[in-house]
């Protein structure tokens, strides 16, 4: 009876290491992955000339600026 156990409790460690053999490849892989960050897309603002991500910008009228003080000169310029 106890010899059963043994064996049944051995064949569940031997499946349990071989399972993460066979899995530890794609986990690196994951990790690898999460640390290279994305690249972003840079653009000049039409102001004054800063390059700055995308995303970080202030959009107005199509249009990105780097920040609100620029998408306000902007505005101001257009009216003259």
């Amino acid at each position: 009876m106890l010899s059963k156990l043994l064996f049944f409790v051995l064949l569940g460690l031997l499946l349990f290491v071989l399972w993460q053999k066979k899995r530890m490849p794609q986990v690196k892989k994951e990790q690898t992955e999460q640390r290279i960050p994305k690249a972003k897309k840079m653009v000049q603002c039409p102001v004054c000339g800063v390059h700055f991500a995308e995303v970080d910008g202030v959009w107005v009228s199509g249009i990105t600026y780097c920040s609100q003080a620029c998408a306000e000169k902007a505005k101001a310029g257009k009216k003259r």
